[in-house]
Parts: structure tokens; C-alpha cells; sequence
């Protein structure tokens, strides 16, 4: 089943300068829009499950909820938003962690910039195909 519309988005991120240097990345673009913002964890769970957004960017770092039961919260209360670690974690122990939890992909911040096209890879193919694997 085909979703009509651009791509949405939410940013999850305690830190606010990053969460707006996100945004501006992605607004360049039309086919991507974001719908919302959270600062912690659980924010994190409570908007996703508001607003139901195809992609969320949630950092690992965050403060009330870890990473692990942001995601496995995100995965029970809206299985087709797909989840993207972006963090300044660069630990193959909380990668490896992290993708466990079902997330698509796992980004340092320091690469970000020049991990965007990974990004962008991430997001077209969830607008291309407009049906989002719950799993």
C-alpha cells in the first residue's frame, strides 16, 4: 500500500542547536518534512506515538529514557515509524546495542554531515517505497 505525500520526520535530540542544524538540513528538501520535535526519551515515545512519523532521528544520549526502552516503546506504540540512532556515541557495543532494537541505522553526529547521503538513502528509500517495514 502506497502512501501519498512527503516523508515524515521526527527529530529527538536533548541537545536544541542540533535538533535546529537537522531541521534546516531537511527542510531543503520537499519531499521531506519535519513534523515534530522531542528533547527526551520519553517525549521521544509520546510524540511518536502522537504524530505516528514515518522516520524518527533519535539520539542515543537522552535523559528520562535510554535509548533501548525509547525504541522498544517507539517499535510496540507505532511499529511503522522506522527508528535512525544519530549520536555522538561511537561504540560498537552501544551500536550493536542499538540496532538490536530494530533501528534502521546507526550515525555518529561527528559524521553526520558526511554520513547525510546515508541519511538521505535512509529517507528516500522509505519515500520511494511509501509502505514502511514494521520489521
Amino acid at each position: 500500500m502506497k502512501r501519498e505525500g512527503p516523508l515524515r520526520i521526527l527529530v529527538a535530540d536533548d541537545f536544541a542547536e542540533w535538533r535546529i542544524r537537522i531541521r534546516s538540513i531537511l527542510k531543503a528538501r520537499p519531499e521531506w518534512h519535519v513534523i515534530g520535535e522531542a528533547c527526551d526519551g520519553l517525549q521521544a515515545v509520546q510524540t511518536t506515538t502522537e504524530l505516528c512519523p514515518d522516520i524518527v532521528l533519535l539520539d542515543i544520549g537522552m535523559p528520562i529514557l535510554d535509548r533501548v526502552e525509547a525504541a522498544k516503546r517507539i517499535r510496540q506504540d507505532s511499529p511503522s515509524s522506522r527508528i535512525i540512532f544519530v549520536t555522538q556515541e561511537d561504540d560498537e557495543e552501544i551500536r550493536i546495542a542499538a540496532l538490536a532494537t530494530g533501528a534502521e541505522e546507526y550515525l555518529v553526529k561527528t559524521n553526520a554531515t558526511s554520513e547525510l547521503p546515508a541519511i538521505e538513502a535512509l529517507l528516500r528509500d522509505g519515500h520511494d517505497a511509501r509502505a514502511l517495514p514494521s520489521d
